[in-house]
C-alpha cells in the first residue's frame, strides 16, 4: 500500500512538473545585479527553519534598508516573522488549500518580487502553482537543475544556513554577521526570569525529550533513566522544555524528582522554550529546533541524531560553542543514558 502511494505522489508531481513548470520570460541579471524585493517562501511551518534562516533578512536590511522583504509564511509559523522588524510583508497561506494558494499569488503578483528563493528540497504541485502565479523576476532554487521556472539553481551541498548565503551571493548581497537572530518578548523574558528566581534555579541544564517522530521521542522509562543518571553526576537542577501537549506528561515524571521542574504554565510558546534556553548552562536535546536555539545563543549542547548522512549534513549544530552529538540508527530509545560521558556534563 505505502509503495503504491508513494509511485502514485511521485506520478502526481511528475504530471504537475510537465503542465506548470515553464520558465520565466524576464530578463533576468538586471534585476538580480541590484534587487529592490526580496520574497522567502516559507509555508514550511518549521521553527528549526526560520532560525537557520533568520539571519538572512538582517543581512539584506544592512545592504541596503530600502529593499523590500516579504514572506509567505502559515498562519501556524507566522509569530515568528512577525517579531522580525525586518520584514515588510507577510502574506498567509493555507497548508493544504490550492484555492487559497492561487489566490494569495495573485495578490503578491501585483509587487513583481526582484527575488523570490524557494530553498525546499521537494517541491509539491500548489507550490510550483504558486511559484508561477508570482510571476517574479528571478526564482533562487536548491537541487532544481532540472526545473525551468528556477533561473538560479544552488547545487552546493551543506548546511542550510549555507544555502541562503549562496542565495543572497547570488543576488550580489554580501554578509558581514552569520549569527542567528534568536527572536524575543519582552513579557515572556520577565516570566522566565521570575520562575528562574522563585526556584533558585542556578546553573540549571536544559532538556528536550521529544523531537518530531515517534523515533525521536524517548520513552518514560528511559526519560527517568536519563534523569537520574544526569543526577547522579551533575548535582544541579534540570528544566524539561515541555509543549501544551507535552506538559502535563512531563510535570508528572518530574515530581518524581526533587531537582527537576517544568515551567508551570501549560499554555507554553517557543518564547518560554527560547528564554530557558537562553538562561541555562547546557542544552540536552533530541529536538533540533532547540538545538538550533541553543546553537544561536552560543549554549554548550548534547545532541542526539540519526545517522542519516544528508539530514545531518543540512541540519548540523551550526555552534561554535562544545558540542557533543549522539547518533542512534533507528530509534532514540535504543541509547542508554551512558552515551552522554559524565565530564560532558561538567560545564
Amino acid at each position: 500500500m505505502g509503495n503504491n502511494m508513494n509511485k502514485l505522489k511521485a506520478l502526481r508531481l511528475k504530471i504537475g512538473k510537465l503542465i506548470l513548470d515553464k520558465s520565466s520570460r524576464s530578463p533576468f541579471q538586471k534585476s538580480l545585479e541590484h534587487p529592490k524585493s526580496f520574497l522567502f517562501l516559507r509555508q514550511d511551518g518549521k521553527i528549526g527553519d526560520y532560525i537557520v534562516s533568520s539571519f538572512v533578512f538582517r543581512e539584506i536590511k544592512k545592504f541596503n534598508p530600502l529593499i523590500k522583504i516579504g514572506v509567505i509564511c502559515t498562519k501556524q509559523n507566522a509569530y515568528l516573522f512577525q517579531k522580525n522588524h525586518n520584514i515588510d510583508e507577510i502574506y498567509l497561506v493555507k497548508k493544504r488549500s490550492i484555492l487559497d494558494y492561487i489566490k494569495t499569488a495573485l495578490l503578491i503578483r501585483k509587487e513583481r518580487y526582484d527575488v523570490v528563493i524557494d530553498p525546499t528540497i521537494v517541491l509539491r504541485n500548489r507550490d510550483l502553482l504558486l511559484l508561477r502565479i508570482l510571476n517574479a523576476r528571478n526564482y533562487i532554487g536548491y537541487r532544481k537543475a532540472d526545473y525551468n521556472i528556477f533561473n538560479i539553481n544552488i547545487t552546493k551541498d551543506g548546511h542550510f544556513s549555507e544555502i541562503y548565503k549562496e542565495a543572497l551571493a547570488q543576488s550580489n548581497i554580501s554578509l558581514s554577521d552569520e549569527s542567528y537572530d534568536i527572536p524575543q518578548d519582552g513579557s515572556t523574558k520577565e516570566e522566565i526570569l521570575q520562575f528562574i528566581t522563585d526556584n533558585k534555579l542556578n546553573n540549571y541544564i536544559t532538556i528536550n525529550f521529544y523531537g518530531a517522530g515517534k523515533n525521536r521521542k524517548f520513552n518514560d522509562a528511559h526519560i527517568i533513566d536519563y534523569l537520574a543518571y544526569i543526577r547522579n553526576h551533575r548535582k544541579c537542577p534540570l528544566v524539561l522544555l515541555s509543549t501544551p501537549d507535552t506538559h502535563e506528561h512531563l510535570s508528572r515524571i518530574a515530581n518524581q524528582f526533587d531537582d527537576v521542574f517544568v515551567y508551570p504554565n501549560s499554555r507554553t510558546t517557543i518564547y518560554h522554550t527560547i528564554e530557558l534556553i537562553r538562561n541555562c548552562t547546557l542544552l540536552i536535546s533530541v529536538d533540533t529546533s532547540t538545538i538550533h536555539i541553543a546553537s544561536g545563543l552560543n549554549k554548550p549542547i548534547i545532541c542526539f541524531y540519526s545517522q542519516d548522512k544528508e539530514n545531518f549534513t543540512h541540519w548540523h549544530p551550526n555552534s561554535k560553542n562544545v558540542c557533543h552529538i549522539i547518533h542512534y540508527r533507528d530509534n532514540v530509545n535504543a541509547l542508554s543514558p551512558r552515551e552522554i560521558k559524565p565530564e560532558w556534563l561538567d560545564i
